[in-house]
């Protein structure tokens, strides 16, 4: 009997690699790779928004350049907050040199008039933000830009999800940083790697390409009985020894046959962030514009603008363009699957200087993207406890950003798929 996968992504088709044991891979759209996939367009190589490759362990490396056959681009940071017309680096909380007099006394005094109390993850976000850098950079940069990412109440959201992804920079450095320029890269992302071709697409392609005869595409799991061991995919049952999914956990739970009902509750208790990106390519009138020169993305906290984020594929690598031309990644925060218009997304970005007046857009696509950011709130632990020791004594493994509801990035789901498959293959 063969174990079933669900899910083409980076984890479903990691897990394929690693694991000894037979299986059929079961993909619900026409291609592979999920949110790793890369589309060309006129010349242009776009991802789904911007997805770099962040490694600290160099065994995951060397996986991905064997798989591959290529050595992977290595990119030192360069990320900024756009604020009142001022370019500051990535994180602000390390850069206030950067912020106008006004601003920068706040940030400063605020970090001085700190509240001495205990900091915990389990704190609402907010709360954490002012007790962990004090209010004038909460006001500035944290509040804003997260409510614009979140879409949630940052009360009600928790602090749990910040490690390693908010910079931590001591009171006496976020001062210092005030009145010198910081020197110190911070940040698990300070530097990232990225194929040297094709887009992040690379990567699942080749994990693809190990594993496409054992790979049905345009096959939706429909239904999972989890007492008989099956899974009813295009007019027929596959029997499965273990089941391996990697479709968001929300998901998985609705296609369980017969779900205990304490289960579904746990299940309806999960929130989550749904994104919009929308990918352009531009030729440029004359130079690139002056405000992305050299940058690879760019936070935006104002609500005037309403997306959250801007990325420039095109200085990761320049073989993501044409010659003369740039592309853009442009993300917009959404509700339940529900997305906001962007039909003004142009004038937003030229009125930023991210877009030239002159420059001529020669493509764009949009990519929606339901189950983006898992909200971290006080329902979301308790839930995944409770959900994945059903899921586990029933043979069932969900795994992977979606699957196993966290914060992730690529780095971790390739880990948590090799060790997945490491402990199932001596069970």
């Amino acid at each position: 009997m063969s174990d079933i996968i669900i899910g083409a992504g980076i984890t479903g088709l990691s897990y394929g690699y690693f694991t000894k044991r037979p299986f059929i891979l079961f993909e619900a759209s026409d291609s592979a790779g999920g949110l790793c996939r890369s589309l060309k367009e006129d010349g242009f190589t776009f991802d789904c928004s911007g997805h770099f490759v962040h490694i600290k362990n160099p065994e995951i490396k060397k996986i991905i350049e064997k798989i591959t056959g290529r050595k992977l681009l290595t990119v030192k940071r360069n990320a900024s907050i756009y604020l009142k017309n001022y370019f500051i680096p990535f994180p602000f909380q390390a850069n206030l040199y950067y912020l106008g007099e006004k601003e920068k006394k706040e940030c400063v005094d605020g970090i001085k008039k700190r509240k001495n109390i205990k900091i915990s993850s389990d704190m609402p976000f907010i709360k954490w933000s002012q007790a962990m850098f004090g209010n004038g950079i909460t006001k500035y940069f944290m509040q804003p830009y997260n409510e614009k990412l979140w879409n949630y109440d940052l009360n009600k959201l928790t602090a749990a999800w910040t490690a390693p992804f908010v910079p931590k920079p001591s009171a006496e450095s976020i001062i210092e940083s005030a009145y010198s320029r910081n020197k110190t890269d911070y940040g698990y992302n300070s530097a990232f790697y990225y194929p040297d071709i094709n887009g992040c697409g690379q990567i699942t392609d080749a994990f693809y390409g190990q594993l496409k005869n054992r790979v049905i595409k345009n096959a939706k799991a429909k239904e999972i009985d989890f007492k008989n061991k099956t899974v009813f995919v295009n007019g027929k049952y596959y029997f499965y020894e273990r089941l391996i999914s990697t479709q968001p956990l929300f998901e998985l739970i609705k296609n369980l046959k017969n779900a205990p009902q304490n289960i579904k509750k746990e299940a309806e208790k999960l929130k989550w962030t749904s994104v919009r990106c929308v990918n352009l390519g531009i030729k440029c009138k004359k130079e690139l514009p002056e405000n992305i020169k050299d940058r690879h993305w760019i936070y935006l906290p104002e609500k005037k603008y309403t997306f959250y984020r801007a990325g420039i594929y095109s200085n990761v690598s320049k073989k993501l363009a044409p010659s003369g031309c740039y592309s853009l990644y442009v993300e917009f925060s959404g509700k339940n699957n529900v997305y906001p218009d962007c039909s003004d997304i142009i004038k937003q970005l030229q009125s930023a200087g991210i877009i030239g007046n002159d420059d001529k857009i020669l493509t764009a696509n949009i990519i929606d993207m339901p189950y983006a950011y898992v909200i971290f709130d006080k329902n979301r632990q308790k839930a995944l406890d409770a959900i994945t020791d059903f899921l586990n004594s029933n043979s069932i493994y969900s795994i992977g950003r979606y699957g196993a509801w966290e914060y992730s990035f690529i780095e971790k789901n390739i880990t948590d798929a090799k060790n997945l498959a490491a402990k199932l293959d001596i069970i």
